[in-house]
């Protein structure tokens, strides 16, 4: 049996002309890359779940375990706004981290936090997601593309950022992925085997109902069968689908959703829904980026935020080396239009990133969480990237090696080796980042963002880090039936309940016209929650009040907590 060395040193030579290496469609993998894969999905799984209890709860991850416990007294409508997946894992995971501590006892270096427990389920599908983004980066582009793109997810900084927290992404992308590599799978299959094309045209469909269940996106459906039928008819890999698949695709795809997410067809669910869609629920507006506030509802569309939002995130937020390997690759994607066996590959980069990079950026509604869905493709063209990269290195150094004089000398084999190792420095130098953010990934930005900490996504980059911190100090100073004004109602619940002061009354800073919200005896500042409702009582208070204490995280404060108890006069 070839050892891993052996296989990933086989299968990473550089072969000319690159874009004719052959693809891999078949299911069958070898020992060494199974091997591989494992170790890779335990060092996904370790760079997730180390210290993942650091930060404190979001005010979005608190309304998980709320509908945690809504649903063990029955009531499904809680939180119902994103599917039941998510929080029935974070159900499982919670009772199983409850076991665990039991047993651990009295060692607190083996107990497992809440906050850890709730964000268990992503840190593990987060890690998973190597496997179906491997397969199908091998399928559509061979094996070296394959195992770059799965390096880069396991070590990369902008997918393990959104995999600790507790928000709905993680599970789309892996289910996403997995339903794009079964069905490509089945329109690769040989027509004569329907059987086998049934089958796993079934499990696509089961793997998208799981993807429906984690998150309402269903326009992925649409983009791959648009990349479909941009692909037009091939006898060999695109042929139309049989009724019988249909049926199987679709009805697994509904039965799905309907064992995993129940709740969807209950007339609570579609009221709260209808709701939430007419923004009736939403308290405040806007988002800040870059000391700028602007509008941030679907109803906006065209306007909202800057359609340059999502530009700018990989602009500043993705570490140089990735930057420089993606814009190498997208070029490449977007220039080559006959990429010979990699073609329909190149094609279905072109659908993705286009999707991203233009129509969705006019969306009125923008987070930097749902760009994990664009990072798998990210990383694919970053791979294509860093394969381009090298072949140019080792093509240089072949011309100078048979015209220089320090080079002629050289054995061919030690040239080769030196491009190896330049290949690999450069798909391991974007962990260099992750070693640096570990707990607070967020908080990353490279030189071109000028490595200015959440300046430019404020609410993305902070997520509620260090409320934790300010909850507990008021807890431990903030006289009985104090008065406590903030942005974040569910943090403030939890902590306050765990912190054993639910004397403390908690209410929003965004009630403008209610006569308590200006009696607020400590208001919660924080730099990633200003919206068009509070934006002048934040800089009032800001410029008026005592600051009694701040939470700071690589030099910048994300939490403050001000004395507002007589300050603040009414019609201010």
């Amino acid at each position: 049996m070839q050892t891993v060395e052996a296989v990933v040193l086989n299968s990473v030579q550089v072969q000319e002309p690159f874009l004719n290496q052959k693809v891999h469609t078949s299911p069958r993998l070898r020992p060494g890359v199974i091997l591989l894969l494992f170790v890779l999905v335990f060092a996904a799984f370790f760079v997730r779940a180390y210290h993942l209890g650091a930060a404190g709860l979001s005010e979005d991850e608190t309304h998980k375990v709320f509908a945690v416990r809504a649903y063990a007294q029955g009531d499904f409508a809680s939180n119902a706004e994103h599917p039941m997946l998510m929080k029935m894992l974070c159900a499982r995971s919670l009772e199983a981290c409850e076991i665990w501590n039991r047993i651990a006892g009295d060692r607190p270096v083996l107990a497992v936090s809440e906050e850890a427990a709730i964000r268990l389920p992503n840190a593990l599908f987060g890690a998973l997601t190597v496997v179906p983004l491997f397969l199908l980066a091998q399928s559509l582009f061979g094996f070296r593309i394959g195992v770059i793109t799965s390096i880069l997810w396991t070590l990369g900084l902008n997918a393990v950022w959104f995999n600790r927290i507790a928000k709905e992404d993680t599970l789309l992308v892996f289910f996403m992925l997995t339903a794009f590599y079964l069905y490509n799978l089945a329109k690769n299959r040989p027509e004569r085997d329907e059987r086998t094309q049934e089958r796993l045209y079934g499990f696509a469909g089961a793997a998208f109902g799981l993807m429906l269940s984690s998150k309402y996106f269903p326009h992925y459906i649409g983009l791959f069968q648009l990349y479909y039928y941009l692909a037009a008819y091939d006898s060999k890999n695109n042929r139309p689908l049989t009724r019988r698949m249909w049926v199987r695709h679709y009805g697994a795809l509904f039965g799905t959703l309907l064992v995993f997410n129940f709740a969807i067809f209950a007339p609570d669910t579609w009221r709260y829904l209808w709701s939430y869609l007419s923004e009736d629920l939403q308290t405040h507006h806007g988002y800040i980026m870059m000391g700028r506030l602007y509008p941030n509802e679907i109803s906006d569309t065209p306007a909202g935020t800057p359609w340059y939002f999502y530009w700018l995130y990989l602009a500043v937020k993705l570490p140089l080396p990735l930057l420089a390997m993606f814009l190498a690759g997208a070029v490449d994607v977007f220039r080559r239009r006959n990429a010979g066996d990699n073609r329909r590959g190149y094609l279905f980069l072109r659908v993705m990133l286009f999707a991203w990079l233009v129509p969705m950026c006019i969306v009125g509604s923008k987070f930097l969480r749902y760009t994990l869905g664009l990072i798998p493709f990210v990383y694919m063209a970053a791979a294509i990237g860093a394969v381009l990269i090298d072949s140019y290195l080792r093509g240089m150094i072949n011309r100078l090696s048979d015209s220089h004089d320090l080079l002629i000398g050289l054995p061919r084999r030690a040239l080769t080796a030196g491009c190896r190792t330049a290949l690999v420095v450069i798909v391991a130098l974007p962990a260099l980042a992750l070693a640096r953010y570990q707990d607070s990934p967020g908080l990353f930005t490279n030189s071109i963002g000028g490595n200015r900490i959440g300046w430019f996504f404020p609410h993305d980059e902070f997520y509620d880090l260090g409320a934790r911190e300010s909850i507990k100090f008021l807890a431990e100073s903030a006289p009985p039936g104090s008065i406590v004004a903030s942005e974040i109602p569910g943090v403030m619940q939890y902590y306050l309940a765990r912190f054993n002061r639910q004397d403390i009354t908690s209410i929003e800073i965004t009630e403008a016209n209610s006569d308590a919200s200006r009696q607020a005896d400590f208001t919660i500042v924080q730099p990633g929650r200003v919206y068009f409702e509070n934006r002048n009582r934040l800089a009032w208070i800001k410029k008026a009040c005592p600051l009694l204490q701040s939470s700071s995280f690589e030099g910048e404060v994300t939490s403050a907590v001000y004395f507002t108890g007589s300050n603040i006069p009414n019609g201010e």
